[in-house]
């Protein structure tokens, strides 16, 4: 009894070198020297099917990438390092693997891994095959029944480069039932061939394409069965100063920093974003958004064309559909320094609520007929009531949209802020005691109607650069508007209410917010007897 006892552990010895050396070198065989595996601590159970190891390290060769693809050969666009603790397989049929090459076991535990993604090459390919159809050698028909990975950490960068594009830390990942192969992929109720992806990361952090910005949330999870995904504290914070940034760019930018409380997706389809490459998400909650944002257009000029949403919209390459969106509770402060200017001008909006629904760049999805619709209510300086639909055919290669709403009660000093400083105008006195508007607008022109009920209005007209005071010419100006082109009230005394005319051509190299506030000030100042002066 002894003696077979000393048979099978030293057979088992053994077997454990040969099969670490044989594992080590395939790797190094089928990636034609392109990566090495190290594996400390094997340990193998042929007769209970079990398999671990304390640590794992599999690590690319740059060089020989290089030199691979120098000479036209066939070289994967990312490389991918991994760095793990301890890996426990259970139930493995070794019979299985060794014979037909096909692994399949129940359970995959894997401690404390980190993998970094380095992409090599730019994504040329039109259309992916699906994985199954690529996998070669061990990968094809691998089956397991539940796969943990915990405290792990993912990073993805640009080449070689120091900084990271993308990282998620500390995360957990559950998987049941994954089936690589074409059953599994086709199966309704299945996403990435697997049955159900739970993940629970702790904080995770994106820098945008221009390197200006970088994105993060405190927690990140996602459960695939489910379909939904929540993300936690979002941050969108600017990695350069204003000014550095423009010089940059070489234009004036808009310089935003933005948060928000939560980002919660519901009835998410993973298993048609797995199969189409679509994203289908049934509703998103975007919940207590805050944006703060400054324009310097003071010592930097505005350069390009700015794209309406249609064009933002259409430039996605990516099908997808939101059902609908609602934005709660947000805040946006924006503020800009104009030329001759002694100071910044700004412009607030509390209380933010919106609704959305069918936001797609699907065709026949969206149409003039069933465009995507947005509601929306505000009050401007924390003071006026104004609630705007706008609908929007998104697919509409003219840019065709609508823009309608109402103005509540207020006083219009509460637009000094905005007004003193960049259009060098102060109000005075005036209250607006309502106010509704229409307007129909494309990528060239704008036009529409306003109704704007108010009275007792009083403008002066400011010296530029001087912070707010008149000069004598500047007030002598005020008095002859005052008297002969504002019109005070709305309806004058004796007379029906005037309708403003809203009349406005695009500038291509402002943003739609400045094309919509365009025409607002058009009717505003149509309304007042001073039509031509919105730009002014």
């Amino acid at each position: 009894m002894v003696g077979v006892a000393v048979f099978l552990f030293v057979g088992l010895f053994f077997f454990t070198i040969w099969m670490q050396h044989r594992l080590e070198r395939m790797v190094a065989a089928q990636s034609k020297g392109v990566y090495r595996l190290h594996l400390h601590g094997l340990e193998t159970s042929p007769f209970l099917g079990s398999l671990s190891v304390d640590s794992l390290i599999l690590k690319p060769d740059h060089e020989r990438w290089q030199q691979l693809s120098k000479q036209g050969q066939k070289v994967p666009r990312t490389l991918l390092e991994l760095r793990t603790g301890t890996i426990n397989l259970r139930k493995l049929s070794y019979t299985r693997a060794f014979l037909k090459q096909e692994v399949r076991l129940d359970e995959l535990v894997v401690q404390q891994p980190t993998l970094l993604l380095s992409v090599m090459q730019a994504d040329t390919t039109p259309a992916h095959q699906p994985l199954h159809e690529t996998a070669e050698g061990f990968l094809q028909g691998l089956a397991i029944g539940k796969i943990n990975v915990r405290q792990a950490n993912l990073y993805y960068r640009d080449g070689t480069a120091p900084d990271t594009l993308f990282s998620l830390r500390s995360f957990q990942l559950a998987v049941d039932d994954f089936r690589l192969d074409s059953a599994s992929f086709l199966a309704k109720g299945r996403a990435y061939y697997g049955k159900k992806y739970k993940l629970a990361g702790a904080n995770a952090h994106v820098l945008f394409p221009d390197e200006f910005y970088k994105l993060s949330t405190d927690s990140i999870n996602v459960d695939t069965q489910a379909g939904e995904l929540l993300l936690q504290s979002i941050k969108i914070v600017p990695l350069a100063e204003p000014a550095a940034m423009a010089r940059a760019k070489g234009e004036a930018v808009t310089h935003q920093e933005a948060e928000a409380a939560q980002v919660w997706l519901k009835g998410i389809d993973f298993g048609e974003h797995s199969r189409h490459n679509t994203v289908r998400v049934k509703y998103a909650l975007l919940q207590s958004p805050t944006l703060t944002a400054f324009k310097d257009k003071q010592n930097f000029q505005d350069k390009g064309r700015k794209k309406l949403p249609h064009e933002l919209v259409q430039s996605i390459k990516t099908p997808f559909l939101i059902d609908s969106l609602e934005l709660k509770s947000g805040y946006i402060r924006y503020a800009e320094l104009v030329p001759e200017a002694a100071e910044r001008g700004h412009i607030t909006f509390h209380h933010l609520n919106a609704g959305f629904s069918n936001i797609s760049n699907i065709k026949g999805q969206v149409t003039r007929e069933k465009p995507t619709i947005v509601k929306a209510s505000t009050k401007v300086m924390d003071r006026a009531l104004l609630e705007v639909t706008i609908r929007l055919p998104l697919l509409d290669e003219n840019g065709f949209h609508t823009l309608e709403g109402t103005i509540g009660e207020t006083n219009l000093q509460m637009l000094n802020p905005i007004l003193m400083p960049t259009g060098f105008v102060r109000v005075e006195s005036g209250h607006v005691t309502r106010g509704k508007f229409r307007v129909e607008l494309n990528k060239a022109q704008a036009n529409g109607s306003m109704h704007l009920h108010y009275n007792n209005l009083k403008l002066d007209l400011l010296t530029k650069g001087t912070g707010g005071e008149q000069s004598f010419g500047k007030k002598v100006l005020s008095k002859v508007a005052d008297k002969v082109a504002i019109k005070d009230s709305n309806p004058s005394k004796g007379e029906k209410p005037r309708q403003g005319t809203i009349t406005v051509t695009r500038d291509p190299g402002k943003s739609v917010f400045s094309y919509w506030k365009d025409c607002l000030s058009s009717g505003f100042m149509s309304s007042m007897g001073l039509e031509g002066m919105a730009e002014q």
